[in-house]
């Protein structure tokens, strides 16, 4: 492919070394509201040797003792240190000005031209040839931005991010697993699957003060807010609020999301961060709008205001630009190009790339609350009377509720003896992934073997 100079270079010239301003400039007096959590709670740090590394200081801080006087210092435990890390993905996008499109913008320069100097119409249709030409670079831009949000709302709410990477003909190849190594030792499920109430927010609060973490907000999705809010839970929490007498009986109005942040806040003394954000992908030319923020999750955060680095490398183009081509530099890091090929056929090209990754960090401190991790309750094996016999059904299986009682016993958890089954499996979901993990490898030593295994 023979790449040249734009036709159109001296509107590159007038508009490429402003192009970062004019770039904010859009996206700032845009009717569509782009917001970017990434820019506001991410870091730019730069990596010269285009690797990530998340570290994150477990830290304890245990009070110092009392001794007397010429007596030594009695030794503490260190904090240990641990980090995920990886090579920085590319990405990148790039838009094409066809024979039709240089043909329209031909006949607007000729029509400028046809003007009278200095005339407002003339500088008018100036400005607008400058807008064409610059709009994609600012799309090219724009793709970026789109892309780390997308990874950093993705990430955050999982713990991972797939990058997907493309072959030269742009379809899907191997893709890039990113893991922020969240602990599983911070991961919850409710009480009941699917549902949510004040208890099992209360379990994440619990488990972080063990820690010594002090959640100081938490990402929610609209949706999962919206859920949440039609909860008896809920309806009680903003009655509170209100000051409102109520009963087990009474009926509790759905409270707005103000009020209901407000009574969150005032109760949790943290607020929530609403996310609703879409992300408009494209494959094949076809436009895919998609919700990357985990919906069934609730992610309680540390920090009020960052959660890590947006880390960035040099592009190999950067360091070594090809001739015929105009390059501009936006928010450091993204690498915007223009230039003119004919091959297949006349095309002016605007490409965007980047070397970038949302790295989210601290990760220790982050805890998580997913609604579709827990067990549901099987009351199959309960009888007419209530769940007073003596299996307990989990996954399938049936199992001596008695020695499954004994083992969340010996695991330190509160539970009574006759506990019914719907009791047992809310102590089950209320472990963290890490202990429910060691709890399922003792589950084989409970099976009632009388009884059999229902697929």
């Amino acid at each position: 492919m023979a790449i040249q100079q734009s036709i159109y270079q001296d509107l590159i010239d007038k508009i490429w070394p402003q192009l970062n301003l004019y770039v904010n400039e859009k996206i700032n007096g845009s009717k569509r509201e782009l917001t970017y959590l990434h820019k506001q709670r991410l870091t730019p740090v730069y990596s010269p040797d285009q690797k990530w590394e998340g570290t994150s200081a477990n830290t304890r801080f245990v009070a110092a003792d009392m001794v007397a006087m010429d007596s030594p210092l009695p030794l503490k435990k260190r904090s240990t240190i641990s980090s995920a890390n990886g090579h920085l993905p590319k990405i990148g996008m790039s838009k094409k000005m066809t024979e039709t499109d240089i043909n329209n913008l031909n006949i607007m320069r000729a029509q400028m031209e046809a003007m009278p100097d200095n005339s407002n119409g003339r500088k008018q249709k100036y400005d607008q040839m400058l807008r064409r030409v610059a709009d994609d670079g600012n799309a090219c831009a724009v793709g970026i931005d789109e892309r780390n949000e997308y990874n950093y709302l993705y990430g955050i709410s999982n713990g991972i991010v797939l990058v997907e990477v493309l072959d030269d003909n742009g379809n899907n190849g191997v893709g890039m697993r990113v893991n922020y190594g969240y602990p599983a030792s911070n991961t919850f499920a409710t009480s009941v699957k699917g549902d949510i109430c004040g208890d099992d927010i209360d379990n994440v609060i619990e488990r972080a003060d063990t820690k010594g973490v002090t959640i100081q907000t938490a990402m929610i999705s609209k949706t999962l807010l919206n859920k949440i809010r039609k909860s008896r839970w809920a309806r009680e929490l903003a009655a509170d609020y209100k000051e409102l007498v109520y009963t087990d009986a009474s009926k509790l109005a759905v409270p707005t999301q103000k009020t209901f942040l407000e009574a969150f806040e005032n109760e949790y003394n943290f607020s929530f961060i609403v996310v609703d954000r879409s992300v408009l992908t494209e494959k094949n030319g076809k436009d895919y709008p998609v919700k990357p923020f985990n919906p069934n999750r609730i992610i309680f955060l540390p920090n009020a205001s960052n959660d890590g680095s947006l880390v960035w490398g040099t592009l190999a183009e950067a360091s070594a630009p090809a001739d015929g081509v105009t390059y501009s530099t936006v928010d450091e890091y993204k690498l915007i190009s223009r230039f003119r090929t004919n091959e297949p056929s006349l095309m002016e090209i605007t490409k965007g790339q980047a070397i970038v990754l949302p790295v989210i960090e601290d990760v220790e401190s982050i805890f998580v609350l997913d609604l579709e991790a827990g067990l549901e309750v099987d009351n199959s094996d309960s009888t007419e009377s209530g769940e007073s016999d003596a299996n307990i059904t989990i996954n399938g299986k049936v199992y001596n509720k008695a020695k499954v009682i004994t083992g969340l016993k010996e695991m330190g958890i509160d539970i009574r003896t006759n506990a019914k089954d719907s009791m047992v499996i809310r102590k089950i979901n209320e472990l963290s992934k890490e202990d429910y993990e060691a709890f399922e490898a003792k589950l084989p030593g409970y099976v009632n073997t009388e009884s059999s295994v229902k697929g």
